[in-house]
């Protein structure tokens, strides 16, 4: 085993746990955003090929982000009859225009709407609710 070897495992080791703190960090500083999903970390063992019986070379670690976007966050009261929320799994269809030839689709769970001039609810990006 090389000396490089043995200290690439360590720094290794931090580096995945520093990761993994700047995860727990961006969950504390969001924790009131609308619209944010938690992001933890998924620890994976990095295996090394060993070409050898009489030498050992030794793996390392690595965090990788885990976002659960599809998880139930916090449910807030409102006095606005337009604001939905969605108890349980599921997103809110959104797209561009209130047209229905409009083919760009994308989900959401945030569930601030507000009534256009024409009624339709839009959310705070400016997308019309399906």
């Amino acid at each position: 085993m090389s000396l490089y070897a043995t200290l690439f495992s360590g720094v290794s080791g931090l580096s995945a746990y520093s990761g993994a703190l700047g995860m727990i960090s961006d969950n504390i500083s969001n924790v009131n955003t609308i619209g944010y999903k938690e992001v933890r970390a998924r620890f994976s063992t990095l295996v090394t090929e060993t070409r050898s019986t009489t030498r050992y070379s030794p793996g390392g670690v690595q965090a990788l982000p885990q976002n659960l976007i599809s998880k139930q966050g916090l449910l807030q009261s409102s006095s606005s009859p337009t604001d939905l929320s969605i108890d349980g799994a599921g997103f809110f269809a959104v797209r561009p225009s209130p047209d229905a030839n409009s083919a760009v689709v994308s989900f959401t769970r945030a569930g601030s709407f507000v009534p256009d001039e024409a009624g339709f609810l839009r959310n705070t990006a400016g997308q019309y609710l399906l």
